[in-house]
């Protein structure tokens, strides 16, 4: 049992959760409905889960000088689980995740194989540069609606593209944060170029600020686009939008590696808020 905890703590199986969910919502959004549990969409949820879990034990074997600075916690520093195991389990879910894909359909297998080697590549350098990392992980937070969308149907509709392009301005302000928090890890085990190295902690939180204010409206665009509004998705996307305020204020009056922590975990949090809406929404048409 303790493994296996260890084993979710090193994959943040959380975030894998969030992909698939994400995925399911661009396959609902297109349909109107839930989608039927056929062989295609089973395995659309597994390959997000898998591509994930592969990065993340990808990331703490690489990072594991970096951990033991930032966060000496983290399974690898700690000793509960083996360098070798994360290493060997991220080879087998990369090419899990990619198999899966293959017997779905050729975007979607197109899609997986660009963004396995990418995850590949991030880990192994991307993150150091700067703002090419933290543009990575936003893409990575969009790319799973898309991927919904072409599970279901050939071409791109318009409300897929615009949850994915909240995914990605989501996903590029909360990986400025954390690169901020991690800044001194950064530098000392891996001589990172991240953007808090290059322009300064204060300049890199304000551009994180900036993207989540810009967040806010666009947070309300797919009723514009066809979404059916309904009041309780409303008012869970506004609810979700002013902790987002709150949450930038913090930022930026109270620059501290506690406000950047509670920053990162209240952004997915509220992230699944917004899913959450849009889901109900695209139910209730």
């Amino acid at each position: 049992m303790a493994f296996i905890t260890e084993f979710l703590k090193l994959t943040r199986f959380e975030h894998a959760v969030m992909l698939a969910f994400a995925v399911l919502i661009g396959e609902t959004v297109v349909i109107g409905s839930f989608p039927l549990l056929t062989a295609a969409i089973l395995l659309s949820l597994l390959v997000p889960v898998f591509s994930e879990m592969a990065s993340f034990s990808l990331n703490d074997y690489l990072d594991i000088g970096t951990d033991k600075i930032n966060n000496k916690k983290r399974p690898l520093v700690t000793g509960t689980i083996s360098p070798q195991f994360a290493l060997y389990f991220s080879f087998f879910a990369f090419a899990l995740s990619t198999m899966l894909a293959y017997f779905i359909n050729t975007a979607v297998f197109a899609i997986a194989i660009a963004f396995n080697l990418l995850a590949i590549l991030y880990n192994w350098k991307l993150k150091d540069l700067p703002l090419i990392g933290n543009i990575y992980i936003g893409l990575s937070m969009a790319i799973p609606f898309i991927f919904g969308n072409l599970v279901v149907y050939p071409w791109l509709l318009p409300i897929p593209i615009i949850l994915a392009l909240l995914a990605f301005v989501a996903g590029v302000a909360r990986e400025i944060i954390k690169s901020v928090q991690d800044l001194e890890g950064d530098i000392k085990a891996r001589r990172s170029k991240t953007l808090p190295v290059i322009i300064g902690e204060k300049q890199s939180i304000l551009i994180a600020s900036v993207l989540y204010i810009l967040f806010i409206p666009l947070s309300f665009a797919p009723f514009y686009l066809g979404l059916s509004p309904n009041i309780y998705s409303i008012l869970l996307i506004a609810a979700a939008d002013g902790i987002l305020l709150g949450m930038v204020a913090a930022l930026l009056f109270s620059p501290l590696q506690r406000t950047y922590k509670i920053a990162g975990n209240a952004s997915l949090i509220l992230f699944a808020i917004g899913m959450l809406a849009i889901l109900y929404a695209s139910l209730a048409m």
